[in-house]
């Protein structure tokens, strides 16, 4: 099995895990606040990422700030929640879209979060420009032909990494002069370079700002995984980290 069939296979284990918990709450916990949990939205509690070290992103400073997929809305709520005078929120799961108006609501920052549908930039308007940008992104690559167009491919899988190209590519257009971008982003299976080449391409220097490391399989993904899966070496070292992508100078 080569390397994008076997992410084919992770990825589709895990939506399937997500398809049988019927016993997700309608209320979860994360960094010591209440948040709502929408069906058909991706509970953050499975796999916690950049929001865990939101306190190293600027949003003091910030004028404006973009979540790209905001889910739940944790990273928009923050934001708001941290200084930033505007935030906008964009994910192509409408249930993600009331997700994420309804914490805005429950944490008080409604007047400071807008949430649109789209599909990466698409609904950003003309002469919009922020200061942060932010994606947790699909992790997995696997053959483009293999995948069913469902929201839940959507979310999962990044064939060729095509979208996170273009967040890159496109993101870097839309930031102010001293914007930045920022991108949770988890490599295994072989792939350290691949960050820097993408942002590389796009004019863009990387700072690692968090980084944790892994030598066993992160246990949200491993309780999902067959059993031939975890026993593998394929896995041995996980890489997670909080990146800030600016203009290269």
């Amino acid at each position: 099995m080569d390397t994008r069939e076997f992410e084919l296979r992770i990825g589709q284990t895990i939506i399937d895990g997500y398809r049988a918990d019927t016993g997700r709450a309608e209320v979860f916990e994360l960094l010591g606040r209440q948040w709502d949990l929408l069906d058909e939205v991706w509970p953050p509690t499975y796999s916690p990422g950049g929001e865990l070290h939101a306190d190293l992103i600027p949003f003091a400073a910030m004028g404006a700030f973009l979540e790209m997929g905001s889910g739940a809305g944790v990273m928009s709520v923050l934001a708001a929640l941290g200084g930033c005078r505007r935030v906008l929120a964009l994910d192509l799961n409408p249930a993600a879209v009331a997700n994420t108006l309804a914490n805005a609501r429950r944490h008080g920052v409604a007047e400071r979060v807008e949430a649109r549908l789209s599909d990466l930039y698409a609904a950003v308007r003309p002469g919009e420009r922020f200061d942060g940008i932010y994606w947790n992104p699909p992790f997995f690559d696997a053959p483009a032909e293999r995948l069913d167009g469902s929201l839940w491919h959507e979310t999962m899988f990044d064939p060729g990494f095509a979208k996170l190209r273009r967040f890159l590519v496109d993101g870097a257009a839309l930031l102010t002069p001293t914007g930045h971008l920022y991108l949770w982003f988890g490599e295994a299976m072989g792939k350290p370079a691949l960050i820097e080449d993408l942002a590389a391409g796009a004019g863009l220097a990387v700072r690692e700002l968090h980084r944790t490391t892994m030598d066993e399989i992160p246990a949200a993904l491993a309780t999902a995984l067959p059993a031939d899966v975890t026993s593998g070496e394929r896995h041995a070292q996980w890489h997670l980290h909080l990146l800030q992508l600016g203009r290269a100078a």
